[in-house]
């Protein structure tokens, strides 16, 4: 089996793998105070724009077919992450990045259209500003810091007079994941929207490095500039939504179904902006009797 179908049969397994467990937890309740690993989990599916931010050095070009990377041409960026959260604030998991990127590149007297793909697994540290102990806040804001590898498929082709690309030119080497891996860190931050209980809109940027040394995973300062073993810049920009769930069976009243303080929260969100925040109806009831009303 090639390196391609590999990849994309371990995409599907993940993609049935979440699906599997969202329809199997549908409605359970986050158990926000619980410590058991098997509470407090998280999918995130997000899609969007990247770029790449800075050249591939003229060491490794051999490895991608001997033409450079297009930079500053959007491409379409997707992100899956599964996160589990350890206390209030902090939540680790791991995350898959897909990039592709279709851009001109002029290398020497030749123009060239290259295509070029990354594809990443990181292990991801993710911190929230508002606790989420008792409840999820409707706004939530996080940043994040991720480490892992990722890895480049580079296909030029070259540009006739015409205007015609032909054939690629170079060796093969750069049609492998495989054969190009780098290390990567980058450093996210978002926001948070929560829309019901368990599901919630995310948006993420994130400013992503990759370098030849994996001692540089710790060296977080270097993702803000270009050092002599950086491989390459880039970042993103995401919007998708997340899923929160639990493994553990939650015990239902055989009477009614009372709403936990998230719901109760979004409740009167949403009734205070339909009723407008300065409305009487939003008063407490204290308040009108002491103005006679």
């Amino acid at each position: 089996m090639s390196y391609r179908n590999l990849l994309v049969s371990r995409i599907l397994l993940i993609l049935l793998f979440s699906t599997g467990f969202l329809s199997g937890i549908y409605g359970q309740a986050p158990k926000l105070k619980s410590t058991s690993w098997r509470d407090n989990w998280k999918v995130d599916l997000k899609t969007g724009s990247g770029v790449l931010l800075s050249e591939v050095p003229d060491k490794y070009l051999e490895r991608i077919n001997n033409v450079n990377i297009p930079l500053k041409a959007p491409g379409i960026a997707g992100i899956l992450s599964v996160k589990k959260g350890l206390t209030p604030h902090l939540e680790m998991g791991y995350q898959v990045d897909y990039m592709q990127i279709n851009g001109k590149v002029d290398q020497g007297i030749n123009t060239y259209n290259v295509r070029t793909k990354a594809f990443g697994n990181s292990f991801l540290v993710l911190y929230n500003l508002k606790s989420t102990k008792d409840f999820r806040p409707r706004y939530n804001y996080f940043v994040s810091y991720k480490i892992g590898a990722i890895s480049l498929k580079n296909d030029p082709r070259k540009i006739a007079e015409n205007g015609i690309p032909v054939l690629p030119s170079g060796t093969e080497k750069g049609n492998q994941f495989i054969k190009n891996v780098a290390v990567i860190t980058g450093i996210g931050m978002g926001i948070n929207y929560q829309l019901t209980n368990n599901l919630s809109m995310v948006g993420t940027f994130e400013l992503n490095r990759s370098a030849d040394i994996a001692s540089d995973i710790y060296k977080i300062q270097k993702v803000f500039y270009h050092s002599p073993n950086t491989v390459n810049n880039f970042a993103s920009l995401s919007v998708g939504i997340c899923y929160a769930f639990n493994f553990s069976k939650q015990k239902k009243s055989s009477f009614f179904n009372s709403r936990n303080e998230t719901e109760k929260r979004l409740l009167y969100s949403k009734i205070e902006r339909k009723k407008g925040r300065y409305s009487k109806a939003n008063l407490p009831p204290w308040y009108q009797h002491s103005k006679g009303i």
